[in-house]
């Protein structure tokens, strides 16, 4: 029974990769290329950022499905819990995309200015994420 809930979980977590990975990717391709004012290189950091957030998120995921039914339910579907779920990643991926964008454009500063606006606008759309698979069920049977 255990292997069945393990694999359910590990395919709702995939599920939830992709479609935040769209969602999140196109948002960098935007402020990359409003900091640089370089199109190509918006697409190019949006672009490598799939690869490497992809496998950010998905272990991301699978970290908070550590001591789940360790969890009370009320925590489990709280806001509070998408809040700190949102910072954490958060924090993790400001870091990737600062590099990703520092590399790309060959500026710290434009990587900064990428990353500082990426916490503003990618916390509040992951936060929209994590209550609308809250309500979802897509994954779990």
């Amino acid at each position: 029974m255990e292997a069945l809930n393990i694999k359910k979980t590990f395919r709702r977590s995939f599920y939830k990769t992709f479609t935040w990975r769209v969602v999140a990717s196109l948002d960098t391709a935007l402020l990359t290329w409003l900091f640089s004012g370089d199109v190509i290189t918006g697409l190019k950091v949006g672009g490598m950022e799939i690869v490497t957030k992809l496998i950010i998120y998905f272990l991301h995921e699978r970290a908070w499905r550590i001591g789940w039914e360790k969890q009370s339910d009320n925590f489990h579907h709280s806001k509070r819990r998408s809040l700190y779920k949102a910072m954490t990643y958060r924090t993790i991926g400001t870091l990737d995309t600062f590099i990703l964008a520092w590399i790309f454009t060959k500026s710290a500063l434009t990587g900064g200015y990428v990353a500082i606006a990426e916490i503003f606008t990618k916390i509040f759309i992951y936060y929209v994420h994590e209550r609308i698979w809250d309500k979802q069920e897509l994954g779990n049977n």
